[in-house]
């Protein structure tokens, strides 16, 4: 799950990303050997938002636009796999891309896996267990449903908001922003209770189980996602935000993930991505234990690209692909990491 976008304008990257691209330049730099590291893109869903009962914030692209920018990767530099990090971040120079796909949606199956195939590229898929075993509506996906649902006015001033929050529209983005960073912030262990509660304040109950039938992928999808040459990674069993748990429930997430995925693939998993990844999602402690569950290599999810022969292997930077991201921009990013891949 991705953090919630900035919905104001980008400002002075998008300025300069348009000075880029209409100048010119842009398309002299992607023609010089520029910029050299690992550049890790990644994806959660694929395909329409206006269709989907739950987070439109989800999705990073339709499959037509995947199929784009895929190919657009592959004209800038050598899309790799997990196994070819060790070697590939050893290197004096080089431009190298990583796709990866976070949470286990059913989309990348259905929509992303035809395109990767016809591209001849890979990725990698970082699956949280328990949606695959037990399918339910994520919280994320709960919270938006919930809200969509609303048959009130606000969010009011309480036990879990210090003001009210306005809940307008059929797709009331402030709402379901400032409801699912208040479920950031919270103990693990008051999680269900928040859900509980925001069932009642929106007047909408839980999401029905029988939503999330289809919502996921398979383990027989997951398998020949494997065998075709796409990486399988850990993401937890339940994606909770692993700072705000015990350093037990942590560990459970992160070795139970890993063993779920060993038995039903054959393979111990050598990567792991935090779930939400921002920085303050993840500490030092979590990512010893990810160490010491035996994983070589941790991604993060708050922008910027890896220099070679630099960096933690156990906080490898991602960067977001956006559903709405300008042509400009994303042009801008694989020409000059340095600048448009942070945040």
């Amino acid at each position: 799950m991705l953090p919630i976008r900035n919905l104001a304008p980008r400002g002075k990257k998008l300025l300069l990303a348009n000075l880029l691209e209409f100048s010119g330049v842009n398309r002299l730099m992607a023609r010089l050997p520029g910029w050299s590291g690992l550049l890790v893109l990644n994806y959660h869903r694929i395909g329409c938002p206006d269709e989907t009962p739950f987070d439109r914030n989800l999705f990073s692209a339709t499959q037509e636009k995947l199929e784009q920018q895929i190919r657009a990767f592959q004209h800038h530099g050598e899309i790799v796999g997990i196994e070819q990090l060790p070697d590939v971040l050893t290197r004096p120079r080089g431009k190298y891309l990583l796709i990866t796909f976070d949470d286990g949606y059913r989309d990348n199956y259905e929509l992303a896996f035809p395109v990767l195939r016809a591209c001849g590229a890979r990725a990698t898929f970082f699956i949280a267990t328990g949606f695959i075993d037990q399918p339910r509506v994520a919280w994320w996906d709960e919270i938006a449903w919930m809200l969509r649902q609303h048959r009130v006015k606000k969010l009011p001033r309480g036990n879990w908001f210090s003001e009210d929050i306005p809940v307008r529209g059929a797709y009331p983005a402030e709402a379901i922003g400032a409801a699912v960073r208040k479920y950031w912030s919270l103990p693990a262990e008051e999680a269900e209770r928040y859900l509980e509660d925001l069932a009642l304040l929106t007047e909408a109950g839980r999401c029905p189980k029988t939503m999330a039938e289809t919502l996921w992928m398979t383990w027989d999808m997951i398998r020949e996602l494997a065998t075709a040459g796409h990486d399988i990674g850990g993401h937890t069993v339940d994606h909770p935000v692993l700072a705000q748990c015990s350093l037990a429930r942590q560990q459970w997430e992160i070795e139970e993930s890993r063993r779920r995925l060993t038995a039903q693939l054959g393979a111990a998993p050598q990567a792991f991505s935090y779930p939400v990844g921002q920085p303050h999602m993840f500490t030092e402690p979590t990512q010893r234990l990810l160490e010491a569950a035996g994983y070589r290599w941790g991604f993060s999810f708050y922008g910027n690209y890896c220099r070679l022969r630099t960096g933690n292997p156990y906080d490898l930077p991602r960067c977001a692909i956006d559903f709405d991201q300008p042509a400009s921009l994303f042009r801008a990013r694989l020409t000059c990491p340095q600048i448009f891949s942070r945040k």
